[in-house]
C-alpha cells in the first residue's frame, strides 16, 4: 500500500509521537510511506523508519529576506508538482489544524482521511476547522477521530459527517515504551530520604497544561507538610512564567524543571506517582504513558480521560479546580495501600489492542470500511 501523510511539521508533542508510532508501524507492515511537512526540520524526524520518504514543501529555514523566502517559495512548488505527479492508494491529514489543500488538491489518491485529534467542543480553533470540514466534507473519505468523545464532538457540530467518522485510538507499542525505559538512566538526583517523586510531562504551555494551578497545588501540598520532588518534563513559550511561579511560591527546593527530554520513560519507571493537569487534551498520550509503566496517576477531568482510566482502580481523576486536583494529589500521596492498587498497567483493551488499530487504518485507505 502506498501512503502519503501530510503535517504541518513533526515536532515533539502527545499528537506528533501518536503520528510517528503510527507511521512506523505501517511501514513494518510493508506500507511504502511519503510524509510531506510543510516546514524543516522537527525533532521527531530522525526518529521515522529509514525507509520513509520525507518530502519538504518549504526547503530551507525560515528567513525574513524576501529573496530567500521567494526561492523557498519556487522550491517549494517544485516539490508540489512532483507530488503531483504521483498516485497513492491513501492520503491523511495527520492533525486537526493542519492545512487540507495539499491532500485536497495536489495528492492523488483513492481514499483521504483527516485526523480529528481533539475534543471540538474545548478547542479555541473550533471555529474554523468545522467550517473547514463542512467545506471539504467531500474531499474525504473519513474522518479519524482519536478517541470517541472527539467522534461525539465532530458529530455535535457536523452532523452530517456522521457516516464517514470512525474512533482510532492512537498505535502505543507497549514494548518499545518499556524497552525505551531501560535504555538510560533516570533523569533525577539522588533520592532525598522520605520525599515521593512526582512527574509531569508537558509542554510548557500555560493555557493548556495549567502551569500557574500546578504551582499553586504543589505550594498548598508542602503546606500540609509533604515532602516531594516534582519534576517537570518539558519545554516551551511559558518556561519564564512557571519559573516566576516556582520562584514567587518557594518551590525552587521541590519542582524542578528538567526541560525537553526526549525518552520519558525512564523517569517513568522511577517516579512514585504521575500527574497530568491539563486544562484540555485530545487523548492524553501521558495517561497511557503512565499506565503502561505500571505507574498511579492523578488526571484532571479531559477529554477522553473516561475512556483511558476507572477513578479509584487505575488512577484518580480530578475535576478542573485547585481544591479537587489537591485533595487528588493530597490522598494519593499519603495513602501508601492506594498508591499500590493504583500501581498498575490496566488499561482498556481497545486502547491496547494496536494490532486492531492498524487494521482499521488499512481498511480505511483501502476503503473497506463503512458505518
Amino acid at each position: 500500500m502506498k501512503i502519503l501523510f501530510h503535517l504541518s511539521q513533526f515536532n515533539i508533542g502527545g499528537a506528533e509521537m501518536s503520528t510517528l508510532r503510527l507511521l512506523n508501524a505501517l511501514e513494518a507492515r510493508g506500507a511504502r510511506i511519503t510524509l510531506v511537512l510543510t516546514e524543516r526540520g522537527g525533532a521527531l524526524v530522525d526518529r521515522l523508519a529509514p525507509s520513509i520518504k520525507i518530502v519538504h514543501l518549504r526547503p530551507g529555514l525560515r528567513s525574513e529576506n524576501p529573496a530567500v523566502r521567494m526561492l523557498r517559495g519556487g522550491l517549494g512548488a517544485v516539490a508540489a508538482l512532483r507530488l503531483a505527479l504521483g498516485r497513492y492508494d491513501g492520503a491523511a491529514v495527520g492533525m486537526t489544524g493542519a492545512p487540507t489543500w495539499v491532500i485536497r488538491h495536489v495528492i492523488r489518491a483513492r481514499n483521504k482521511l483527516h485526523f480529528i485529534r481533539n475534543d471540538l467542543s474545548q478547542l479555541s480553533r473550533s471555529k474554523d476547522i468545522v467550517n473547514r470540514v463542512r467545506r471539504n466534507l467531500r474531499a474525504f473519505s473519513s474522518f479519524v477521530c482519536v478517541s470517541d468523545v472527539a467522534r461525539q464532538s465532530l458529530v455535535a457540530a457536523v452532523p452530517e459527517v456522521a457516516d464517514k467518522v470512525h474512533v482510532v485510538y492512537n498505535i502505543l507499542d507497549p514494548d518499545e515504551m518499556r524497552a525505551r525505559a531501560r535504555a538510560e538512566p533516570p533523569p533525577f538526583p539522588p533520592r532525598r530520604n522520605g520525599a515521593l517523586r512526582i512527574i509531569s510531562v508537558c509542554r510548557l504551555h500555560e493555557k493548556a497544561k495549567g502551569l500557574t494551578r500546578m504551582t499553586q497545588v504543589a505550594r498548598r501540598l508542602l503546606d500540609a507538610g509533604l515532602d516531594f520532588d516534582w519534576f517537570v518534563l518539558g519545554d516551551g513559550p511559558n518556561r519564564d512564567h512557571i519559573e516566576a511561579e516556582i520562584a514567587a511560591r518557594d518551590l525552587g527546593r521541590h519542582v524542578h524543571l528538567l526541560g525537553r527530554i526526549e525518552n520519558p520513560f525512564p523517569a517513568y519507571a522511577e517516579c512514585d506517582l504521575v500527574a497530568m493537569l491539563s486544562n484540555y487534551e485530545g487523548l492524553c498520550g501521558v495517561v497511557n504513558e503512565a499506565k503502561i509503566m505500571g505507574k498511579p496517576i492523578v488526571a484532571t477531568r479531559v477529554s477522553g480521560v473516561d475512556e483511558q482510566l476507572v477513578h479509584g482502580e487505575t488512577g484518580l481523576i480530578a475535576e478542573q479546580d485547585a481544591d479537587s486536583i489537591f485533595d487528588a494529589m493530597h490522598k494519593l500521596m499519603t495513602d501508601d495501600a492506594l498508591r499500590e492498587t493504583l500501581s498498575n498497567d490496566r488499561l482498556p483493551a481497545a486502547l491496547l489492542d494496536d494490532a486492531h488499530k492498524l487494521d482499521m487504518i488499512e481498511l480505511l485507505f483501502s476503503g473497506k470500511v463503512s458505518k
